[in-house]
């Protein structure tokens, strides 16, 4: 065994520099799988705490037309904890610097700031005032690609008609983490955005006055989301809903949630060619010395 410990000393030493290289490949893969596997953990971290701190809701849903006095109804239904009934349009800018009309979500936010269900993380500026139907806030990836900021101007068609609307904050919120416009497969900033206006701004130019046609439900610990759904469409299919549908199905988790899943796959492919590099390495290397240095070995 001292003769065979002896050759194996010097075959290492002369075959150095394939081991090292071996090692590099190990150490490469380890790193990756190391790397990739604490960035998937660390963005789940970050976007449970940050859907929690901000109140993303659990169930939504869409629906023609409803009087205000419905929510109390919606706050009935077993297992929900609360519900924000809002008004979202869709709606034509004209915006500073880009020659084709640009598109636009509004989303009606409580004149007075209080929490609410998918609350605002402002970048800059304020909230709105007070009986100021013409102020927005914008959201932080349209400010960016139009380069606007607070104390901008932009112009709007709500419900046939120009609308100068002064922009007096950015910000973002988790229900438009990702940007995407209806009927679009990838985020086009420059050309849509998402806005918040006041409700009585917003209420009287799209006929929705003490009503509402979009509502945010959080649901209790626990609670059955299919269940509240099926409720929920029961009470609001005399008002043309559209049907309900829980956070997995709404488009920025979808797709946030998706593109976090793609760096996990990644986490455990990437290494796995590093390490399957490696192994072929070792087979090649062993089997050429096993090869020319059969005799030698049989004899000591």
């Amino acid at each position: 065994m001292r003769a065979l410990n002896r050759k194996l000393i010097r075959d290492v030493i002369h075959l150095r520099g394939q081991l090292m290289a071996v090692a590099l490949v190990v150490a490469c893969g380890i790193a990756a799988f190391v790397a990739m596997r604490s960035t998937y953990y660390s963005l789940l971290d970050s976007q449970a705490a940050y859907y929690a701190e901000y109140r993303f809701a659990d169930v939504f849903a869409q629906l023609k037309r409803a009087p205000n006095v419905l929510e109390s109804r919606i706050n009935e239904i077993q297992d929900i904890a609360s519900a924000q009934t809002r008004i979202v349009a869709n709606v034509t800018l004209d915006v500073p610097g880009v020659a084709e009309p640009a598109r636009g979500r509004i989303i009606s936010i409580p004149e007075h700031r209080a929490p609410m269900l998918n609350d605002l993380h402002f970048i800059s500026g304020r909230y709105l005032e007070t009986g100021k139907r013409d102020e927005v806030i914008i959201s932080g990836a349209f400010s960016q690609a139009n380069n606007l900021h607070p104390g901008d101007t932009l112009t709007a068609i709500i419900n046939g008609r120009w609308t100068r609307l002064n922009i007096v904050g950015v910000a973002l919120l988790p229900e438009y983490v990702y940007e995407i416009g209806g009927g679009e497969m990838f985020p086009d900033s420059r050309r849509f955005g998402v806005m918040w206006m006041s409700p009585d701004a917003l209420g009287p130019a799209f006929n929705l006055d003490g009503a509402f046609n979009d509502v945010a439900i959080s649901l209790a610990p626990g609670a059955n989301a299919e269940q509240v759904i099926e409720k929920l469409d029961a009470l609001l299919d005399d008002y043309g809903a559209l049907g309900a549908y829980d956070r997995e199905d709404q488009t920025s988790h979808h797709y946030i949630s998706n593109e976090i899943a793609e760096l996990q796959v990644t986490s455990t492919f990437v290494p796995a060619v590093f390490i399957g590099v490696t192994a072929f390495l070792l087979h090649l290397v062993l089997s050429r010395l096993g090869a020319t240095q059969r005799e030698q070995i049989a004899v000591l």
